[in-house]
């Protein structure tokens, strides 16, 4: 029974050595196998002791993490997208609705075309103003006006007043007015004149507000026996008193102007005609005084 113990004992430790031989071999430095003492019994794996809880004093506030940093706020546009808010955006001017525009164009005939726009004065009375010439216009309900007047002064400036008193100004060149002569005259309200002459007279302006202001213009031929003349009608509205007017002549570009006046006679006299001839001759004879 010895022997067989021997034989049983010597036999485990061959196996045991082969097995030792074996991970020798293979290189590794950890063993996977342990060996104990026949006879003997595996010792039991020792459980690790459990740590006893956490105790906080009363009172004891857990200690806050101050290093981490603040987070950014973010705005979601979109599912999925993120945008870093923006500064807020400048205020937007806005622009003045009000402000007026004129534009003046000068044609071959030596005209001036005029466009004024005026939101804000829609329907109202206007005086165009262009080299002593003064004449009333109107703006259309959408306030805008469009007109045009025979040119009298080379440089074209002209200027529109409001009713407001503000008045607006632009220009166009007129060259061809160095070979031209024109003659006007303008009145006010119920003094109204007429020029009778070879060439056709051009009215000027229109009956608007509580004082219209009207003209007309003539572009005088070069002929030797020039046939005009400045007439008034007698009319209820005339007869018995004196008409106030002016005469304006640009010669060439050279504007002159002198005041007119014609006695009108009794109202007896209606739908006769009093007139001025000549009054080139007369306006250089009162140039002359």
């Amino acid at each position: 029974m010895d022997r067989r113990r021997s034989v049983m004992m010597a036999g485990g430790v061959v196996v045991a050595a082969l097995a030792i031989g074996q991970v020798m071999q293979s290189g590794s430095a950890e063993s996977s196998v342990t060996m104990y003492p026949t006879g003997t019994s595996q010792p039991q794996p020792q459980s690790e002791p459990k740590p006893e809880p956490l105790r906080l004093a009363a009172g004891t506030p857990l200690a806050a993490d101050h290093g981490a940093p603040a987070p950014v706020p973010v705005r979601l546009d979109v599912e999925g997208a993120t945008t870093v808010p923006k500064d807020p955006l400048p205020a937007i001017v806005k622009a003045d609705v009000c402000a007026p525009m004129l534009d003046v164009f000068a044609d071959d005939a030596a005209n001036l075309s005029i466009t004024l726009t005026v939101p804000c004065h829609p329907n109202q009375t206007v005086v165009l103003q262009h080299a002593g010439l003064a004449v009333t216009f109107q703006t259309t309900a959408t306030g805008a006006l469009f007109a045009s007047i025979p040119g009298l002064q080379p440089d074209g400036a002209l200027s529109i007043r409001f009713p407001d008193g503000r008045q607006i100004a632009a220009q166009a060149a007129i060259p061809e007015l160095a070979g031209i002569r024109r003659i006007a005259v303008q009145w006010m309200d119920a003094d109204t004149f007429a020029l009778r002459s070879d060439s056709p007279a051009i009215r000027v302006g229109t009956v608007s507000g509580p004082l219209p202001m009207l003209a007309e213009v003539v572009t005088l031929t070069d002929a030797p026996a020039l046939a005009l003349s400045i007439e008034a009608e007698v009319t209820p509205e005339t007869c018995g008193r004196e008409l106030l007017g002016e005469v304006l002549i640009s010669d060439h570009g050279v504007v002159t102007r002198e005041d007119l006046s014609l006695a009108m006679p009794e109202c007896d006299g209606q739908g006769g005609f009093v007139a001025l001839n000549n009054p080139l001759a007369e306006t250089k004879l009162a140039q002359a005084d």
